[in-house]
């Protein structure tokens, strides 16, 4: 899950969904249900996405209930400050390469409720981490040999991104596959569809809210807690519909290592209501 805080595609699709929701305002459709209510639905959950190298207080401030961390790193050795900090979060995920040295391994001891973010080639560091850990691991492919690594570490997380169209084959592997498994958008595999019901155990989609907007519709697959990366200037209306219509929704907050970004994230997840800081 690389980020790319600030990157051309993210502009790209911020403005599309500005250009989209701009749309719908002067055709004077309600963005929200008839009988939804005024305050702004209970969130599940959100999603941050940030660097190692984030400001160690904008970091803190993102620290809030139902927020999970995603951490991209330079290396393997965190930061005193960035350890600190991690541990406020309820769940974290810290990604991590081979060779991971003994004394950053140790580092997880003061984080009990941060996992590892691994791919399939990186799973054996998952022994080197004291405690039981969670683990999410991104992969690329889906073949017998990765389900059947996957199935030996029992990941809580399987964030799959497809880098073509998707075969009856590997959508069947993937179904075989431990964990709560995330499909990134892809236009080989998310369309439109009516969900007559949202499952736990099935897959989620992850797509950019301009995508959703587009298709106007829910999306296939239809499990539950749909993953939205949202722009950091969202309108409030567009979150409530989002909410009111399914409130399983996640939402996906990509921060990077970005100041303003951070300020904005924190100012959005005050206007979520999702608590205060720790």
């Amino acid at each position: 899950m690389r980020l790319r805080s600030g990157s051309r595609r993210t502009r790209r699709l911020s403005a599309f969904a500005l250009v989209l929701s701009t749309f719908a305002l002067a055709q004077n459709q309600r963005p929200l249900p008839a009988a939804a209510p005024e305050a702004m639905p209970a969130l599940a959950r959100v999603h941050v996405l940030v660097r190692d190298t984030l400001d160690p207080d904008r970091l803190r401030n993102l620290a809030r209930p139902n927020v999970t961390a995603w951490v991209e790193t330079t290396s393997n050795t965190l930061s005193v400050a960035a350890v600190e900090n991690l541990a406020r979060f309820d769940e974290a995920f810290v990604q991590l390469r081979a060779p991971l040295k003994s004394v950053d391994a140790r580092e997880f001891a003061r984080m009990p409720r941060v996992g590892a973010w691994l791919t399939p080639a990186s799973l054996e560091l998952a022994g080197r981490l004291p405690g039981v850990r969670r683990l999410a691991v991104q992969v690329d492919t889906i073949d017998e040999p990765t389900v059947a690594a996957l199935a030996r570490a029992r990941p809580a997380v399987v964030r799959w991104t497809p880098t073509g169209p998707i075969d009856v084959l590997q959508w069947a592997l993937f179904g075989q596959v431990p964990g709560h498994r995330v499909v990134v958008g892809s236009t080989h595999l998310l369309q439109a569809t009516s969900c007559a019901e949202r499952r736990a155990d099935q897959p989620v989609p992850e797509l950019h809210v301009a995508h959703l907007l587009a298709l106007s519709s829910d999306v296939f697959p239809c499990g539950r807690g749909t993953r939205v990366v949202v722009p950091l200037e969202v309108d409030r209306w567009l979150l409530q519909s989002l909410l009111v219509r399914d409130p399983s929704v996640e939402l996906v907050l990509e921060v990077g290592d970005d100041a303003e970004r951070a300020t904005k994230a924190r100012l959005l997840l005050e206007a979520l209501g999702v608590g205060p800081s720790r």
